[in-house]
């Protein structure tokens, strides 16, 4: 079973990412083509996929807070939420890998450890930190183009989605591991 968090980036956050997915291609197809349009859509599609992506791993994170939290002595429970909340970079950050291992640290989490026991999450991660460049080129609206995770092009964005969706799956199972170390019962 996943998590909520999980269940809203596989149910909402990737239908709403696959409609503007789906509006980019047919800007795309339209003959001639528009490149200016085509251009500003993906530019748009790439802040989304980042901005949802950020918004699961909130979620996520938030969601096995407040799991730990109903485990531990009521007196201790408040403290325990400011400490987790305080200075937590997914509420502002990009969801770049650091921001990531950082915030999930929290659950004294190996994040890259944990990663790297299933070889798909190298290119993933790779993948986010491309994204990430790309989702800056196109929020400064730049006009010169990072110099990796190129070309940008629509099966450029959807390969980025891919990965993102891979890592939810896997930051999912990850914490389902941890926390049920933590707790001693299925967080979900």
């Amino acid at each position: 079973m996943p998590s909520n968090a999980q269940l809203s980036w596989r149910n909402d956050r990737l239908v709403r990412l696959n409609q503007v997915e789906a509006q980019c291609a047919a800007v795309l197809a339209l003959a001639p083509p528009n490149p200016a349009l085509a251009d500003e859509n993906l530019r748009g599609y790439v802040m989304l996929l980042s901005a949802h992506f950020q918004g699961f791993c909130r979620d996520l994170h938030t969601e096995c807070v407040q799991i730990v939290t109903a485990a531990i002595s009521p007196a201790m429970q408040i403290m325990f939420q400011r400490q987790c909340a305080t200075g937590r970079e997914l509420d502002g950050a990009n969801p770049r890998y650091e921001t990531l291992r950082k915030d999930f640290d929290r659950f004294d989490i190996d994040l890259t450890a944990e990663l790297a026991a299933n070889p798909a999450n190298s290119p993933r991660v790779t993948d986010l930190g491309h994204l990430n460049a790309w989702r800056n080129y196109a929020a400064h609206h730049r006009v010169t183009p990072p110099a990796h995770g190129g070309p940008f092009l629509l099966a450029t964005a959807r390969g980025w989605q891919n990965s993102c969706d891979g890592l939810a799956a896997e930051l999912d199972r990850i914490m389902y591991n941890r926390l049920m170390g933590l707790t001693g019962a299925p967080p979900w």
